[in-house]
């Protein structure tokens, strides 16, 4: 009897901590841009990974698909020497719960270009898993055979400044009015970005 109730615990579990449903719920207020995006509700978004290098400078987002495995884009140039950090919400805080984690494989598309910017995918194999918690679970892939009809609603969520300054980042020697001053933490944010 003992085993039953332990198996129906751990069913209800993995219900509860399933993939792409939040333990915490995001607020999702309208449509914005991109530039000028929402803050998000800290632990809204579970599966938003920052990559970082080994000074904890952020250089790109990804996705917690599994407990090993996140899901990026192939120009982001991860290698094993850069960390996947869980969890996060201001990465100015140093009081938040997070998971740093190290990378032990990358597997970039073969089929990627640079140049076009095709068949831009990459998977990152953890070296240990994530500790699934409400703060960090994997988001759901697709199946094959899923239907996304018309009308429904779609988010992009990542790290930036939620208000516009009017100049973008571009590396050093290009011209000033194409740079981003980069005072101030960076928050995770969320923004609208089709409705198909």
């Amino acid at each position: 009897m003992a085993t039953i109730w332990i198996l129906s615990c751990l069913a209800l579990l993995g219900i509860a901590w399933g993939c792409g449903v939040p333990a915490i719920q995001p607020v999702l207020s309208g449509y914005s841009r991109i530039v000028n995006g929402e803050e998000a509700v800290p632990g809204s978004w579970p599966w938003q990974v920052s990559l970082q290098d080994s000074t904890g400078f952020h250089f790109c987002g990804g996705s917690l698909i599994r407990e090993n495995w996140v899901i990026t884009a192939a120009h982001c140039n991860v290698r094993k020497t850069h960390r996947v950090v869980l969890g996060e919400f201001d990465q100015g805080s140093p009081s938040e719960e997070i998971q740093v984690l190290k990378i032990a494989e990358v597997f970039k598309n073969p089929k990627f270009n640079i140049f076009t910017i095709k068949n831009d995918i990459m998977l990152l194999k953890l070296a240990t898993p994530a500790r699934i918690t409400a703060r960090v679970s994997p988001v759901c892939l697709p199946e094959a055979n899923d239907n996304f009809p018309g009308g429904l609603s779609c988010v992009t969520t990542g790290w930036g400044l939620t208000h516009h300054n009017g100049r973008l980042w571009w590396t050093l020697g290009v011209p000033e009015e194409r740079r981003l001053d980069l005072g101030g933490d960076r928050f995770l944010g969320q923004q609208f970005l089709c409705n198909i």
